[in-house]
């Protein structure tokens, strides 16, 4: 699996305008197929996606799989679409999210000539058939703005909603290693077991929803890397897929706080 989209500045592609100054005012960051997208605060999933492959097309318009999430903003309702994702997105319509979930992997599915992630933002929560209303009645002539466009559909840029240097809740924090064990549910402590997991390359790794739940799919992918990452002996005690505290202190790392 490929790694998150890191903190701090990213690389922006197009910005406002295409280089031939057609509309965008969205941001495109190009990242490697299978980077992490992970939501930007809490909301819901307005609309989304799935099932175009990851073979880009020159075709304006063409089928891609995207999540339109909505979310509040400044005391305001606002969307925010994330497009051009690899099949196989991790939601669906009418799910809750809280920020830094997983929503889906990178890829160049669509309207693209590579992988990047397509992100734009705009006032009010829209549907599948309004979600780029950001690129209504932009003038002809108009610069980029600070805030809103003059359409008043649009913010501008994307980062006053999404600040690529926000890992999300979960990215840090307290883990119980008393909670990593299977059985365990609705666990912060295990949501975080399960975001990081996400986020480090297995051979054969697969995506974990971001439950809570200790179940037989997360101990699975803790069972890989002990064996892949901690050197741990096929079907040793310390490769049971539950997490002991000298394990705990290697995957977390020291963004989080280990506690017994």
């Amino acid at each position: 699996m490929a790694q998150p989209l890191p903190a701090g500045k990213l690389k922006v592609g197009t910005g406002w305008r295409y280089s031939k100054g057609g509309k965008h005012a969205a941001f495109d960051y190009p990242v490697p197929t299978g980077t992490s997208v992970t939501a930007v605060a809490d909301g819901v999933v307005l609309a989304c996606h799935d099932g175009a492959s990851n073979v880009p097309s020159s075709k304006v318009g063409a089928e891609s799989n995207w999540v339109l999430l909505g979310i509040v903003h400044g005391g305001r309702k606002a969307s925010v679409l994330f497009q051009h994702l690899s099949p196989g997105i991790n939601v669906k319509k009418g799910q809750k999210i809280k920020a830094g979930d997983l929503l889906g992997k990178s890829g160049s599915s669509g309207h693209a000539t590579g992988p990047h992630l397509h992100v734009a933002a705009m006032w009010g929560h829209r549907t599948a058939a309004t979600r780029y209303d950001y690129l209504q009645d932009i003038g002809a002539r108009e610069k980029e703005p600070k805030g809103t466009a003059a359409n008043g559909i649009c913010i501008y840029p994307p980062s006053q909603v999404y600040t690529a240097s926000k890992e999300g809740p979960l990215a840090s924090g307290e883990v119980f290693v008393s909670k990593l064990h299977f059985g365990t549910t609705n666990s912060d402590s295990v949501k975080r077991l399960q975001f990081v997991l996400n986020n480090i390359k297995l051979k054969d790794g697969k995506n974990l929803g971001l439950s809570g739940n200790y179940d037989l799919a997360t101990k699975n992918e803790a069972t890989k890397w002990q064996i892949q990452k901690d050197g741990c002996l096929p079907g040793s005690a310390a490769a049971d897929g539950n997490i002991g505290p000298k394990q705990a202190g290697k995957l977390f790392g020291p963004k989080y706080t280990i506690k017994a």
